[in-house]
C-alpha cells in the first residue's frame, strides 16, 4: 500500500516538473538551423546602411548594423558584398557570413566564421562524381 502510495505522488510530480517530451527534438535557442536558408540580396546606402535579408519562409527583412534580426542574431558586419551576424556566445557557430546573391567572388556562398576565419563549404552539399550526383 505505501509503495502505490509513492507512485500516486511521484507520478504527477514528474509530469509538474516540466519533463520535455522524449520524441521531440530538443529546442534550438540559437535558431542556427536556420542560417543555410536565409539569403543575403544586397545593401541599400543612405544615412545608414540597410541590408535586404530573405528567411527560409520567403519573408523580407529590412537590417542595419548592430539591430536585432527576428530569431534573435545581431548584425555586426555589413556591406555590398557580405553581411555577418553574431549568432550568440553560446552557440556554434557563434557568427555567420552571407555573400550577396550573385557575387562571384568565392565558391563558398555562405559560411561560418571559425575563430576569424571562414571554413570552407558549410551548409553546402559536397559535389559528387556520378552524373546525377548519386
Amino acid at each position: 500500500m505505501r509503495n502505490k502510495m509513492r507512485y500516486l505522488v511521484l507520478c504527477p510530480l514528474l509530469f509538474l516538473t516540466g519533463m520535455r517530451d522524449p520524441f521531440q527534438p530538443p529546442e534550438d535557442l540559437c535558431a542556427a538551423g536556420q542560417l543555410a536558408q536565409w539569403r543575403y540580396h544586397g545593401m541599400v546606402k543612405g544615412n545608414t546602411g540597410t541590408g535586404i535579408l530573405q528567411d527560409g519562409k520567403k519573408r523580407w527583412h529590412r537590417v542595419t548594423v548592430d539591430e536585432r534580426v527576428a530569431v534573435g542574431w545581431r548584425v555586426t558586419a555589413m556591406d555590398e558584398h557580405e553581411l555577418t551576424v553574431d549568432v550568440g556566445e553560446k552557440c556554434e557557430p557563434k557568427q555567420w557570413t552571407w555573400q550577396r546573391e550573385g557575387t562571384k567572388k568565392s565558391e563558398d556562398k555562405d559560411s561560418a566564421v571559425v575563430d576569424g576565419a571562414q571554413s570552407s563549404r558549410v551548409g553546402r552539399r559536397p559535389q559528387a562524381d556520378h552524373p546525377r550526383g548519386g
